[in-house]
């Protein structure tokens, strides 16, 4: 059983390896062509589909133990993307302090309340504050904003702050 598990990983290693060397050297030629063409690498997160190289990986090692040399992978060039993008907008705060510890405690509990809502702690000397949310408008903080106080923040309210919205980017596809 160990044996197994020893080859298994030394299996996976050598396919992380060659996926990143073929992968890397296929970036590189595509931008040494076209310096000015750069994609963002959210772009080759989004494409990447481990289980598509399955049989890719059994023919690189077929390749290399043969001595062979094995042509770069294409990457789809037709996709949607998720980006984020940082825009003034609104969040609630819900707390402040001169503490760090204090102001980290109250983030941590504001994690579990508030599920799905990113909470962050913003350091403006000399206080800590803990904000909720990554809201566009003002509107749609004040609508948040009941549902915060009916979490136990009684005393929270919407303030402006740089946030970070996500968007759906659809990649053209390539023309060659």
């Amino acid at each position: 059983m160990l044996q197994l598990l020893c080859t298994m990983g030394l299996t996976l290693a050598g396919v992380v390896f060659l996926s990143a060397c073929g992968g890397s050297r296929g970036l590189m030629d595509d931008q040494s062509s076209d310096p000015t063409k750069q994609r963002p690498l959210s772009y080759y997160e989004a494409t990447l589909r481990p289980s598509e190289f399955d049989e890719e990986v059994e023919a690189v090692q077929k390749a290399h133990a043969s001595g062979e040399s094995v042509a770069p992978l294409e990457i789809p060039s037709d996709s949607s993307v998720v980006e984020r993008v940082e825009i003034q907008g609104y969040r609630i705060q819900i707390f402040a302090s001169a503490s760090i510890d204090e102001a980290t405690a109250a983030q941590q509990v504001a994690l579990e309340r508030a599920g799905k809502d990113s909470v962050y702690v913003v350091y403006d000397p000399p206080v800590y504050r803990v904000r909720i949310g990554d809201y566009g408008t003002r509107l749609e903080a004040n609508q948040r904003l009941s549902r915060i106080v009916n979490l136990g923040y009684d005393d929270a309210w919407v303030v402006a702050d740089r946030v970070n919205l996500r968007r759906l980017t659809r990649v053209p596809k390539e023309e060659h």
